[in-house]
């Protein structure tokens, strides 16, 4: 298995979902368009997911992810943007949150403190993988981060980010790095009396 050829920025889970639909050179690409870089892109967030779960699958095919990122990717542009966010689109992420209701549990231990662990109700580990990406954009949408987040504003970027800093306009040094060279370009192209 090769590594996942889009971007990985440890950004939100949401965010990381968002960005499989990515540009390349003035080309976009789908991240999750074959199973095969689907899978790639799993392995990359592997130790970020949650554990738990039954069953023999251990990620979502792409076909039920593809349905979730559309709806993400709606909603947190929405977000952005300050637009009101469509039902349709919040019905699918409530739908993918619902897969695998989550409670904490105290697990006892012999001769020592309890342990804390999640309890997903009997949930396969697809329904735990697909509702942990559900409920981190559901958090994004509605929680503290929500005004955190950005869609990078260099010149053929498609991608968001979480703006962890006050001076962070771009999704990686590499785009800021574009948008200055863009930018000198065109005050350049004024500046020339030609």
């Amino acid at each position: 298995m090769g590594a996942y050829a889009g971007p990985l920025r440890e950004e939100p889970l949401a965010i990381e979902l968002h960005n499989t639909v990515y540009a390349v050179h003035g080309n976009v690409l789908d991240g999750l368009a074959d199973a095969a870089s689907a899978e790639a892109w799993f392995d990359g967030l592997a130790e970020r997911l949650p554990e738990g779960g039954g069953g023999s699958r251990t990620w979502p095919g792409a076909g039920e992810l593809v349905v979730l990122r559309d709806a993400v990717r709606a909603a947190l542009h929405a977000a952005v943007e300050g637009a009101a966010i469509e039902r349709a689109v919040l019905d699918v992420i409530n739908a993918a949150s619902a897969r695998a209701p989550r409670s904490p549990i105290a697990v006892w231990r012999p001769g020592a403190d309890p342990l804390a662990e999640t309890d997903y109700h009997g949930a396969s580990r697809v329904d735990v993988v697909i509702a942990a990406f559900a409920a981190d954009a559901i958090d994004l949408m509605t929680g503290s981060r929500r005004g955190g987040l950005r869609a990078c504003g260099a010149p053929g970027c498609v991608l968001m980010f979480l703006k962890d800093h006050p001076r962070r306009e771009w999704c990686s040094n590499t785009c800021g790095n574009r948008a200055r060279q863009a930018r000198h370009y065109r005050r350049a192209r004024r500046q020339d009396p030609s």
